[in-house]
């Protein structure tokens, strides 16, 4: 009998263990290991797949592109975004369309085109409605990184990262952009 339920126990903790997780683990140079927080799938009545917003900036001037989008999730509760690009003054020569996207899967943005900033771009990110109880993390450590486009991340400066876990919100203030890429809240 017990040889029999040690079996059941096990093949419970394998089916468990291979069920679709709400985190990507991602790993930087020195081997540490960061899981991306992944969000809410959308659901049938959410008519937009993909949040993006295209605005052109003139490097001299400098310009915001601010995005304040929701959807439906599955479970019938919204989820919210709100991003905010702040690009300084001079940061680059001439004028650029630049695109602001909302990843679909993870709390996280992109921007194109890949460009290099004479002066860091400012950014606001703020996520509400994701379950943050549910990630079953081992640690509240969350931090705001890079993301290359081979998986690998480097944590950048920002003015506050806050994370309300029985809320469901994360956000960063005045996280500073080199470059354009990948952007994401990880733990």
């Amino acid at each position: 009998m017990k040889i029999t339920l040690t079996t059941l126990l096990l093949f419970a903790v394998f089916l468990l263990g291979c069920a679709d997780t709400p985190i990507s683990p991602i790993k930087n140079d020195n081997n540490h290991s960061y899981q991306m927080i992944k969000l809410p799938k959308k659901s049938g009545m959410s008519v937009e797949t993909i949040f993006s917003k295209t605005k052109t900036i003139d490097g001299d001037e400098g310009g915001e592109i601010i995005m304040y989008e929701s959807y439906v999730a599955n479970d019938g509760h919204t989820v919210r975004i709100y991003a905010k690009l702040k690009v300084e003054e001079d940061s680059f020569d001439g004028e650029v369309a630049i695109t602001l996207t909302a990843d679909d899967e993870f709390a996280a943005v992109s921007f194109s085109p890949a460009m290099v900033f004479n002066e860091p771009a400012e950014l606001t990110l703020w996520f509400e409605g994701i379950d943050l109880e549910e990630l079953n993390l081992t640690t509240g450590d969350y931090d705001f990184v890079f993301i290359d486009d081979n998986g690998n991340i480097e944590i950048i400066g920002y003015n506050t990262l806050h994370v309300d876990e029985s809320q469901g919100t994360v956000w960063v203030l005045k996280a500073e952009l080199q470059h354009f890429s990948r952007y994401a809240f990880v733990n």
